[in-house]
């Protein structure tokens, strides 16, 4: 939604809204009787409005404010990939860090899927397989197929295929699947560009990073869409009691405006 469409929709609201005031100026015509009346159409007004032209607006607040933080930031945020290892990983991370706006590449860890071993291998595995590769710096066994292994920033590819042949030697383990995890540091103004490319071959579980932080809290501050259209509604009400109240309003005003004057001489 561009600007234009935003200011022409809110614009579209205060219209409504004013046919709810100056429907209720016409009180002393039609009576005060039908006070239910006016209040009934300024809600009814103020939903409509609310669900036809400042919802929409809201549920697109979050992409316009990324839009424009990500095309004005000048800091770096974080992008969390998982890349399978069915792909030439070495050949993926030396391209990812080509890519124009990629300031850094890291490898985060590895998860492996392998068939079920024993509780007897489970609690002698860790220690095992640090021992067998020395870019395995650390293993964490999840389950009794899943481990979760950190490695330096050596070659992974090999990493990964040495490992297999250790666990089939050893134990009989057969490596179902096993995903890379890497974080991408990257220039925001870049970030949706890079994303895109990156994600061809791999998958975006997280962003982090200042830009998206403030986004995340204009997502937090945005109330849910019944509940904006509700005030809307509200916002007719009191629209329909200032048209209806205009007159008394307007003399406590100037009486408060008379007694200060009065003060100061």
């Amino acid at each position: 939604m561009d600007t234009i469409t935003v200011i022409i929709m809110i614009a579209m609201f205060i219209l409504l809204m004013a046919f709810v005031f100056s429907t209720a100026l016409l009180t002393p015509i039609i009576g005060k009787k039908n006070l239910f009346l006016v209040l009934s159409l300024g809600f009814i007004v103020g939903i409509v409005g609310g669900a036809f032209f400042i919802s929409p607006i809201f549920d697109d607040l979050p992409v316009l404010a990324s839009s424009f933080y990500i095309s004005t930031s000048k800091d770096l945020e974080t992008v969390y990939v998982d890349v399978s290892t069915n792909i030439d990983i070495n050949q993926y991370i030396e391209k990812t860090r080509n890519i124009e706006g990629v300031e850094k590449v890291e490898i985060t860890g590895i998860t492996v899927k392998t068939t079920q071993f024993s509780p007897r291998w489970q609690s002698r595995l860790k220690n095992r397989i640090i021992s067998s590769n020395k870019d395995i710096k650390n293993v964490e066994i999840l389950s009794n197929d899943t481990l979760k292994i950190q490695i330096d920033q050596s070659n992974p590819q090999e990493v990964i295929e040495k490992l297999e042949d250790w666990l089939m030697l050893v134990g009989a383990i057969d490596v179902k699947y096993s995903t890379i995890h890497l974080t991408l540091k990257v220039e925001t103004s870049k970030m949706n560009s890079i994303i895109d490319q990156v994600s061809k071959e791999a998958v975006v579980v997280d962003i982090k990073g200042p830009t998206q932080d403030k986004i995340n809290s204009i997502k937090a501050m945005i109330p849910e869409r019944n509940n904006l259209i509700l005030i809307c509604g509200f916002i007719g009400v009191l629209t329909g009691l200032t048209g209806l109240f205009i007159d008394s309003i307007l003399g406590i005003m100037s009486n408060i405006k008379e007694k200060m004057l009065n003060k100061k001489e």
